[in-house]
This record gives structure tokens, sequence and C-alpha cells, in this order.
């Protein structure tokens, strides 16, 4: 199985935390890392809406607060709503390397357009509620 992972309202527990400038919000996140030991043992792939420029700062955040990091991450290049970018990055990033079997994935993801776009690949969604916490990764 390869895990799409959602960052923001998904593995950032604080999304809702808004702080400028964006480096500092950065700073101030807050990762479900129950949720990073549960992803941590498969292939996954971070599917963001956050801007590529922002990509290394959020690494290093991650790895330094919760010890992980993940073996793909896709930021937002396109300039797009983070449904539209995560198609382009489907299609153009992880189909042609990982194919485009719907059911050899789960997507953790937050937000109902791109739930609903994953499902015309035939990809489940499962999304984490807030004050949520997993002992295993659901089986929608």
């Amino acid at each position: 199985m390869i895990i799409l992972l959602d960052l923001n309202h998904t593995l950032v527990a604080n999304s809702h935390e808004k702080r400028k400038p964006f480096a500092l919000q950065i700073q101030q996140e807050t990762y479900r890392n129950w949720l990073v030991s549960l992803v941590a043992p498969y292939h996954t792939i971070l599917m963001t809406a956050r801007p590529e420029k922002h990509k290394q700062p959020t690494l290093d955040s991650l790895y330094f607060k919760a010890g992980w990091v993940p073996q793909e991450a896709h930021f937002n290049r396109y300039y797009k709503p983070p449904h539209i970018a995560k198609r382009i990055m489907l299609e153009t990033l992880v189909f042609p390397k990982h194919g485009k079997n719907g059911e050899q994935y789960l997507a953790i993801e937050s937000n109902p357009r791109t739930q609903a776009m994953y499902a015309e690949f035939g990809i489940p969604s499962v999304k984490v509620f807030e004050n949520e916490q997993w002992t295993t990764l659901p089986t929608p």
C-alpha cells in the first residue's frame, strides 16, 4: 500500500493557528506523531497544496520534530487550488512512477474536493478529525 498523505489539517495538528511570516508558522507547527508512526512502515507520499518554496523548511521541521520524512513529497508548484494541484501531481508524478491502480493507494486527506478527485481514480480516502487518534490505519 502507498499512502498519499495530506499536510495541512491532516499531518499538521494545529493548522488552524495562522502566523506570519510563513516561516514562523512552519516553526510553530505540531505534527500528529501517532499518524507518523502509522504511516512510517509504508511508502508515503506527502501531497500538499503548500507552495513549493516551503518544501525544504517543511521537511526539515518534520524531520526535527517527528524524526521522519516521507519517501516522496510533492508541493504545489502549479499555483492551483489543492484538488487541482494534487490531480496534476497524481497524473504527472505519482502514476508514472507507481501505476494507476487506485486500490494500491490510501489517501489520508482533509479536503472534500480532493477526496472526491481521488475517488475519480478509485483511490479510497479517509479524513483525520480534530482530537481523533487512530491506533491502526483505517480501511475505507
